[in-house]
């Protein structure tokens, strides 16, 4: 009897290797979304100042302030749309954050001591100085409240500019940007719980704590149902709002939560997959209808997709599913009611003349890249870490500029600092003017020199030679 032609046997072979792919390369995976998440940001980025500058902002401001909620007799739980995102959305955000911090911590760039002492350094850098020049110009003002806002770096930015020039530049630049962004949204983290927080409520807060012990607990004996961790996880969030610690940190408590081990081992997985495929192989042999004829090859293709779910983890799961909504939905929404200003040549001049725009702009475009090389400069003089490997100093005074692009959380620093109250708002317009200019110079100052600075990338490239230099 003639055999079928081996394409079908390929066809599943590809589509089970590119699952696996998608599952096994998360760092690769997040760049690349990353990339296109950059470019919806700035289209709405675009739409956002649009909308500022035309005859509609005040209805849509109007819009953005509308409350929308819960309410059950005497009791309510009720938030504007702008609140709504800022708190509700934009924990799943911090969750992605959370996500990526525990898969790199666990097993991916963070457990190289060496190298992330050095980003650690770098890090810690890029925020400190900032920070500092925008309290040195603000110092006994009303913007003084605002320091943390030059702080952080949009990863989904600084990525999609360095995407740009990945020809130009080490694959090590890559992992420098990405684990430096890592450890700023941890500290922009740390910040926003600590200084942005409306004074800690006792009873929600312990019932939060209790919340989160309750899916530690479930992590540890093994439960993975999503939904159990989504509904308890919406539980979580309204008890951190109701504490007064702000309700984002929910999303990084519940990535703690998230379980990151397999409930297959890579053994089993090889053996459930071999066994299944033979019995895929053998029901191909025996009919020509195609899978729509053969119950028994579909439930075996089936199977082996839930064999790929067991021998991968929640957690990589999960942060896969998500890159991609929050980077095409949360974030641009998030600029949409956050990023407008008006570009009137009389508001920009106020603007520029505001301690606040000053402040960001010296802290976001001077502060970060001299930040980031002396505290890299400072740790390969006492050998205190490495660069990732084939990665050039000069290479660090770009990676610097590009973490100058602060936008998405420095936006949301600003309206935690100045909490959108009618005497503020020209505190806030200022701030989102220094936000968008230093974002734009920075990513612009990134391009000019690496552009100046470096050669299309080869392989056998002299890089101890030029690193000497």
């Amino acid at each position: 009897m003639q055999m079928d032609p081996p394409e079908v046997d390929e066809s599943r072979a590809e589509h089970l290797e590119a699952t696996l792919i998608r599952f096994l390369t998360p760092l690769e995976v997040f760049i690349h979304k990353q990339t296109t998440a950059a470019v919806f940001l700035l289209v709405t980025t675009v739409v956002a100042l649009v909308i500022a500058n035309s005859p509609w902002s005040n209805l849509f401001n109007s819009f953005a302030s509308a409350e929308a909620g819960i309410a059950f007799r005497d009791w309510q739980f009720m938030l504007s749309l702008r609140d709504w995102i800022g708190s509700g959305l934009m924990a799943l955000f911090f969750f992605l954050i959370g996500l990526e911090i525990k898969r790199e911590v666990l097993a991916g760039k963070l457990r190289d001591a060496r190298q992330i002492t050095l980003i650690v350094m770098a890090a810690l850098g890029g925020m400190i100085f900032p920070a500092a020049l925008y309290a040195l110009i603000n110092h006994g003002t009303d913007g003084a409240h605002g320091w943390a806002i030059p702080m952080a770096t949009d990863t989904a930015f600084a990525l999609g500019v360095l995407a740009l020039l990945m020809r130009r530049v080490s694959p090590g630049v890559s992992v420098f940007v990405a684990a430096m962004a890592i450890f700023d949204d941890i500290g922009a983290i740390a910040v926003i719980s600590i200084f942005y927080g409306h004074g800690i409520h006792m009873t929600p807060f312990l019932f939060a704590a209790l919340v989160m012990v309750f899916l530690l607990f479930i992590n540890i004996i093994g439960v993975r149902n999503g939904w159990v961790y989504a509904f308890t996880g919406i539980i979580l969030w309204a008890l951190v709002y109701q504490s007064g610690l702000h309700a984002t940190l929910a999303g990084l408590l519940m990535a703690i939560a998230v379980p990151a081990r397999t409930r297959l081992g890579e053994t089993g997985f090889v053996q459930e997959v071999r066994s299944l495929l033979s019995v895929f192989e053998k029901e191909q042999r025996q009919q020509r209808g195609g899978i729509l004829s053969a119950p028994r090859q579909h439930s075996a293709a089936e199977n082996i997709s839930e064999i790929v779910r067991a021998a991968s983890t929640p957690l990589q799961r999960w942060e896969a599913s998500l890159i991609w909504p929050i980077g095409i939905v949360v974030l641009p929404l998030f600029a949409l009611f956050n990023a407008g200003v008006s570009l009137a040549w009389d508001d920009l001049a106020s603007a520029l003349s505001s301690s606040v725009t000053q402040g960001i702009l010296l802290g976001l475009v001077v502060g970060k890249p001299l930040g980031i090389v002396l505290m890299v400069a400072i740790g390969l003089k006492l050998k205190a870490g490495r660069l990732p490997e084939g990665m050039r100093f000069t290479e660090v005074v770009g990676a610097g500029m590009l973490a100058g692009i602060g936008f998405t959380m420095s936006l949301f620093i600003t309206m935690l600092s100045f909490d959108m109250q009618p005497d503020r708002l020209s505190l806030i317009d200022d701030a989102k003017t220094g936000i968008l200019l230093s974002s734009l110079l920075s990513a612009l100052g990134a391009v000019v020199w690496l552009c100046m600075t470096q050669f299309p990338h080869h392989a056998g490239t002299d890089i101890e030679k030029e690193k000497r230099l």
